[in-house]
């Protein structure tokens, strides 16, 4: 016999769990009506849990069917969906509050408010974990959390026995013999382990600010709102009010914000990308018409070298394809290759006028692709092919204690480097490689150049930015 498993994909989820959302607020609503709402003075607290239900059943709803998969976004409306619960159950008792033959069932609708007041904690730990690197720190508070909950449903369950976060009397009222401590130190407990991991994490200053002004303030009103009898209406209504609606509002804007930042850092890098795969599609269009025509003149001449060319000339063009489509750095090994293709058919253009030398001391370390073969173009399209004589490009890679240097160095006709920089012109090809180097593995191009001596492109490439080229 087989069992068939039902697969339910994420919108028809979203559905049910959005209409059971509506279904439990609607519920309340009705509870609430029936046991006349206005009953007594704590009726502004109940009017505030009734919006707050209809806000967090419309908000979880919309990114529900906004976003279907888990993510940051995930995590926010699983925190949205756990507070939504406290209130419903808060709610629930509320609206037999003051009832003496409900005294049972207010006891049990508020132990469930107070465990998910702290779960509250937990899951908006997990959304904010969703922007921090995964660490000893953040793996300790995601345990410290749990066992905080953990150990305040015991204390609910004790409850139940012994009171120790609340008492209702005969009345079905709140007894004042009873000072919840326990809910206001676990409360500052968890408070003081988001503040701490936000402010002990790589994310920029203002992002910490956001996520501490998101945390601090609602949070700190939960707790107060934990203790009704200690406090006034009006505090206790403020509390609500920051924590169902500000909070969310606040977090929904640092998310959105961190998206922004996101799109704009992928759009930068798709500019780039777009930018070095123009830069390819227009490589010197000289450089391939004078390849061909030597490769057709090297077909009468010397067959045999003419058919290697064919060779190199298209490898060089794969290089140039592959290279293209690579966001990641690649190895300098493979760049260097990539150079000695290129170099080699142009001394089959210039073989008494260009000499290419090679230092190379290391290779294994990463370059963003075709950031070096540009550089040594420039050396002899710019420096050596305008000089009368010619001259010699040297191309060297060494190692210190905390950089790799590579060095691409000609001594061409050379230029002034400060009417170069201000001519008007854009140098984009020197400043996207430029861009490439400092941002995808840390590292800096400089250029020195003397008119009539030549010219020295350096890049150095920080050893600790090594991660970069995985």
């Amino acid at each position: 016999m087989k069992i068939r498993l039902i697969k339910i994909d994420n919108r028809t989820f979203c559905s049910v769990v959005s209409a059971v959302m509506c279904f439990l607020t609607l519920f309340v609503i009705a509870v609430s009506v029936k046991s006349d709402i206005f009953r007594d003075s704590m009726y502004m607290v109940r009017i505030i849990d009734l919006i707050s239900l209809v806000f967090l059943t419309f908000l979880s709803g919309y990114l529900y069917f906004r976003n279907s998969h888990i993510g940051a976004r995930g995590y926010f409306t699983l925190f949205l969906f756990n507070l939504f619960i406290a209130v419903f159950f808060k709610e629930l008792a509320g609206s037999v509050f003051g009832m003496p033959e409900h005294i049972r069932s207010i006891a049990v609708l508020t132990g469930l408010s107070y465990f998910f007041s702290m779960t509250f904690f937990l899951t908006l730990w997990l959304y904010q974990k969703r922007f921090l690197e995964e660490t000893f720190i953040t793996r300790m508070i995601t345990v410290l959390i749990s066992a905080g909950v953990i150990i305040y449903s015991i204390a609910i369950l004790v409850n139940g026995f012994r009171p120790v976060l609340f008492l209702v009397t005969d009345e079905g009222l709140y007894s004042d013999v009873i000072e919840d401590h326990i809910s206001i130190v676990m409360g500052l407990f968890c408070l003081i382990l988001l503040s701490a991991a936000t402010l002990f994490s790589k994310l920029s200053r203002t992002r910490k600010l956001s996520f501490i002004c998101c945390i601090f303030s609602p949070v700190l009103f939960s707790v107060l709102s934990l203790n009704l009898d200690n406090l006034t209406i009006y505090v206790s209504v403020l509390g609500m009010e920051t924590v169902v609606f500000m909070m969310p509002i606040c977090l929904m804007f640092f998310n959105a914000n961190d998206e922004l930042e996101k799109d704009n850092l992928r759009y930068e890098k798709e500019q780039v990308k777009l930018q070095v795969s123009a830069m390819i599609s227009q490589m010197q269009p000289h450089f391939l018409y004078n390849s061909l025509a030597v490769i057709e003149a090297l077909c009468e001449e010397d067959p045999g070298l003419a058919a290697k060319a064919i060779g190199e000339f298209s490898e060089y063009l794969r290089e140039n394809i592959d290279f293209a489509d690579k966001s990641e750095p690649v190895s300098f090994s493979e760049e260097l290759n990539h150079i000695k293709t290129y170099v080699w058919l142009e001394k089959l253009r210039f073989p008494s006028k260009l000499n290419i030398e090679f230092d190379i001391s290391c290779t294994s370390f990463p370059v963003p692709a075709l950031s070096v073969q540009p550089m040594v173009e420039n050396a002899i399209k710019h420096g050596v092919c305008k000089k009368k004589d010619g001259g010699t490009v040297r191309i060297g890679s060494f190692e210190t204690g905390e950089h790799y240097i590579v060095s691409v160095d000609d001594d061409g006709i050379g230029f002034d480097t400060a009417v170069h920089t201000d001519d008007g012109r854009k140098h984009l090809g020197i400043e996207n490689t430029r861009y490439r180097i400092r941002e995808m593995v840390g590292g800096s191009l400089t250029i020195e150049s003397t008119p009539g001596k030549g010219t020295k492109v350096t890049i150095r490439i920080p050893k600790i930015n090594e991660r970069h080229g995985k």
